[in-house]
């Protein structure tokens, strides 16, 4: 089958409609379609002017000399056109409707009973293809309904030029679906779409089951959140053109008095009863999530950076005053005891405090959030805080938080794609899991935010919850860029530019829990679908070409031995250190692996200063060198244990290429 698909957004690679047809192509040429994708803002169209000269003059020839001639041949060849347009004030875009008024030459002006809708007058088609229509469309709103014009619209066009209607595609609250930075937490949303597309030409329609996977609702949080996730970014946007107040609102907004219906895919929801206990004692009460000062005090403690100031001493005593809401937020009086590179939270007093800070619960809260700039706060009378000015003035420092304000207007982006990673939830991989996992994003753009994961279930949200099982320390340009995909999570936490604490395995099986790799970018035609099977070829030609180390006759001794011949100098860069094997089970054994000066050097026996261990039975090294077993998941399924350092166990994979 040949299929034109036309992007009738004047956007074009930078709208949400090419987002959503290049893998719906995808799916089509993988059933064996010939596709090819115009974007209508290229053709250049004058518009259609009434003229007839197509009917009278020169009979099936436009006026106008432009590219839409070659157009019209590609979609007179068509067996399907799939007309992808943007919903524009409810109907399809400007640009669309040029195109579609410049069809016109198909047909001959001869009046005719039309052929297929009794009792309605048409005219003579000079070609009989395309076959049938598809309607691909986005809009920004996040309803189905504002669709119903826009489908009526090209039903009716189907029907008047005798095109079997074939169905649509339709994607509310679309707008995420253009961002580049967001790609990654859509990929489970585009293999549906693929799969669309694959079924179409393969059964000849998409099943009730697949149209009701790609009707559920894309973004997390609520119509409030997606409300004020929106409100960011056009605040952001006015901010940078230095919009004066006045002209910002013109009209009360109502969106406050919204309640919270859920938007959230399904399954990405927990339930009261599977959520973790620790969210049992906090609450929403209008715009602010209430949560216990221990959950606030837990969570400055967990931004202790010890890199800061080198071996400090000090204790810095809160007092945190009620909120001014029905809220009961536990004990007000905490300390830090801070002890080089330990940070302990201690409920209480202390003796005597290296500094002491007295402050409202909605103002400590808005400071940690990243919603208010502490010195900005204290110099305002806010808080109050004595003792120690120069540890005052340090505490940016020292605690490592997200601030509010950002010239490079992160803020959106990171809050998208932080309330947005329920979408990337894989279940299947997080079969078992029961955490929590807090995120600190530091400085300008950041914030705070907790994913609460439970009976395979994902939801996300801001602010900290009590306990977490593992927290996530990153400045919020360094999360973002692990986001886009521009920076490779794990060399980046071996780097050093993020720190974790708590779960280490939680940390290892992360990736596979949230699928991000970015969709990979289809051309505009056929001749790029081509290409992409070409790729694909070439890759298993490269791959049989070069011939793998065969691990099948060796022994567990001998696969340790064999390590140092699949050794990437380039990957360990200037890494000094031992890693130790002690193996157990039919072949036990102790090894070792030094790494020096880009060399890697095979030795028996025991490291005097190993910095990783692995402890393991020589059967299941055995598989996990074979292939035959996943050493990620044997290391969560505690097939084997690691000590020391687990930066250095997250750069194996990439160290030992096999």
């Amino acid at each position: 089958m040949k299929v034109l698909a036309l992007n009738g957004s004047p956007r074009m690679k930078a709208s949400s409609t090419y987002h959503i047809l290049t893998p719906f192509l995808e799916g089509m040429e993988a059933a064996g379609a010939e596709t090819e994708l115009l974007h209508i803002r290229r053709l250049n169209l004058q518009a259609c002017i009434g003229c007839y000269t197509c009917w009278a003059r020169t009979p099936g020839v436009c006026i106008h000399d432009d590219s839409m001639a070659d157009a019209l041949e590609k979609f007179n060849s068509a067996d399907m056109v799939i007309f992808g347009t943007s919903l524009y004030h409810f109907t399809m875009t400007g640009i669309m409707k040029d195109f579609i008024d410049r069809l016109l030459p198909r047909l001959e002006p001869w009046l005719i009973p039309h052929p297929n809708v009794p009792g309605v007058t048409g005219h003579p088609e000079r070609v009989h293809k395309p076959d049938k229509m598809f309607l691909v469309s986005p809009c920004g709103f996040p309803e189905f309904e504002h669709f119903d014009s826009l489908v009526a619209t090209f039903k009716q066009i189907a029907r008047m030029e005798n095109w079997e209607y074939a169905g649509e595609l339709l994607r509310p609250a679309a707008e995420p679906l253009s961002r580049r930075s967001l790609q990654g937490l859509f990929t489970g949303y585009y293999d549906l779409v693929r799969k669309a597309g694959e079924e179409l030409i393969r059964d000849e329609r998409i099943s009730d089951d697949l149209q009701a996977e790609l009707r559920q609702d894309l973004f997390p949080g609520g119509k409030k959140a997606f409300y004020q996730m929106a409100d960011t970014y056009w605040t952001e946007q006015m901010d940078k053109f230095k919009v004066p107040e006045d002209q910002r609102h013109t009209v009360p907004l109502l969106a406050a008095d919204l309640d919270s219906t859920p938007m959230a895919p399904a399954g990405s929801e927990i339930s009261a009863d599977a959520a973790p206990s620790a969210s049992l004692r906090a609450g929403q009460i209008g715009d602010r999530y209430y949560v216990p000062n221990e959950i606030i005090m837990q969570t400055m403690a967990a931004m202790y950076d010890s890199k800061a100031i080198p071996n400090l001493q000090a204790t810095i005593q809160f007092r945190i005053t009620p909120p001014n809401v029905d809220f009961d937020p536990g004990a007000a009086t905490w300390y830090l005891d801070i002890n080089g590179a330990r940070c302990e939270l201690h409920q209480g007093e202390t003796a005597i405090p290296t500094l002491s800070v007295i402050t409202p619960y909605e103002v400590w809260y808005d400071i940690g959030m990243g919603d208010v700039d502490a010195l900005d706060a204290f110099t305002e009378g806010q808080y109050e805080a004595s003792g120690s000015q120069k540890l005052r003035n340090d505490m940016l420092r020292v605690f490592p938080r997200p601030e509010p304000g950002s010239d490079d207007a992160l803020t959106a982006e990171v809050e998208m794609i932080m309330l947005g990673m329920p979408t990337a939830f894989n279940s299947k991989a997080a079969a078992g899991v029961n955490a929590v996992i807090q995120f600190i994003l530091s400085g300008k753009g950041g914030g705070l935010y907790c994913l609460e994961i439970a009976d395979g279930k994902c939801a996300s949200r801001r602010g900290a919850l009590k306990d977490p099982a593992m927290t996530i320390h990153a400045p919020a340009e360094t999360w973002l860029a692990i986001s886009k995909g521009e920076l490779d999570g794990q060399q980046a936490f071996v780097n050093g530019d993020y720190r974790v604490s708590g779960d280490m395995g939680l940390l290892l099986k992360f990736n596979t829990m949230f699928d991000s790799a970015p969709q990979e970018q289809a051309g505009d035609s056929a001749t790029n679908g081509q290409s992409r099977r070409n790729k694909t070829k070439d890759k298993g030609q490269m791959t049989k070409d070069k011939t793998p180390m065969d691990m099948s006759n060796l022994n567990c001794k001998e696969t340790i031995a064999g390590m140092p011949t699949v050794f990437n100098p380039d990957v360990a860069g200037d890494l000094s250190a031992d890693i130790q094997f002690n193996v157990a089970g039919d072949e036990p054994g102790e090894y070792y692996l030094s790494i020096a000066n880009g060399q890697c050097a095979f030795n028996e026996g025991a490291s005097s200063d190993a910095k990783l261990t692995i402890n393991t039975p020589s059967d299941v090294w055995l598989a996990i060198s074979r292939g035959e077993l996943d050493g990620q998941m044997a290391f969560m399924q505690q097939k084997y244990k690691v000590e020391g350092d687990f930066g250095l166990l997250m750069k194996f994979n990439k160290m030992f290429k096999t």
